[in-house]
């Protein structure tokens, strides 16, 4: 956008960033379940916070999913996370 479509006009001309989000095959509430629980105790391993939601399946749910169970919620990808709540929601 050009600098005269504003009022006062800015110094520098501006842009718009359109963003679609994307369709995940998962109900929202299964992963804002698993964030939440990993996120909620950040500094412990993905095995240990997890497991206090998904009991004793975490660590194979992990394992299948290719992520180590000793890692720690802010090592995961966005994608790793709807990974792990789609198998969780897959059972």
């Amino acid at each position: 956008l050009p600098a005269r479509a504003f009022t006062p006009p800015p110094k520098v001309d501006s842009s718009v960033v359109i963003f679609d989000p994307a369709k995940l095959n998962i109900a929202l509430h299964q992963l804002e379940s698993v964030t939440q629980a990993a996120f909620s105790q950040r500094r412990k391993m993905l095995r240990s916070s997890l497991k206090s939601v998904f009991g004793p399946k975490t660590e194979s749910i992990l394992e299948q999913n290719n992520i180590a169970p000793t890692a720690r919620a802010e090592e995961i990808s966005v994608n790793g996370f709807i990974e792990i709540a789609q198998a969780v929601s897959g059972e």
